[in-house]
């Protein structure tokens, strides 16, 4: 990944982060997290979409923009789980991981454990034995 650094052995990323969301985005991000954290996938990919769609009616940071795509597609690789479609869920995988894998936290979110949550559900393409009760976006310990 461009702008990694590398010492003893370790790899070290540049800390992003996010802009403040303004009342209207906020809601639409909590919103979404509520039906991502009971299972309602569909719901949660449309409550995104609409923040997505005021990120980018109001110019937010590019890598902003895509990562709220990248939530988006991780609400969509669920609901392509559920429905045992092999390739909805690979296709997302592909898409969302260049998006969320730059960021570790943002908006009081764990992204870097989210994409490691959401990754058994693309390892478990054509087993399907992960089920979706304990699926939740992982949030940060405010001190």
């Amino acid at each position: 990944m461009p702008n990694e650094k590398h010492f003893n052995g370790r790899c070290f990323r540049p800390t992003m982060e996010a802009s403040p969301l303004s009342e209207d985005e906020e809601v639409l991000l909590e919103r979404g997290r509520q039906d991502f954290d009971n299972g309602r996938f569909w719901h949660a990919h449309e409550a995104w979409e609409d923040l997505w769609n005021s990120l980018k009616a109001r110019h937010a940071p590019q890598a902003e923009i895509l990562l709220v795509q990248g939530l988006i597609q991780t609400a969509a690789l669920l609901y392509n789980h559920q429905r045992r479609k092999v390739r909805g869920v690979t296709n997302q995988w592909a898409k969302l991981t260049p998006k969320l894998e730059p960021w570790d936290v943002a908006w009081g979110f764990d992204i870097a454990q989210h994409v490691k949550n959401v990754s058994v559900f693309f390892h478990d393409v054509d087993e399907w034995q992960q089920t979706y009760e304990n699926v939740r976006l992982p949030t940060i310990d405010k001190e």
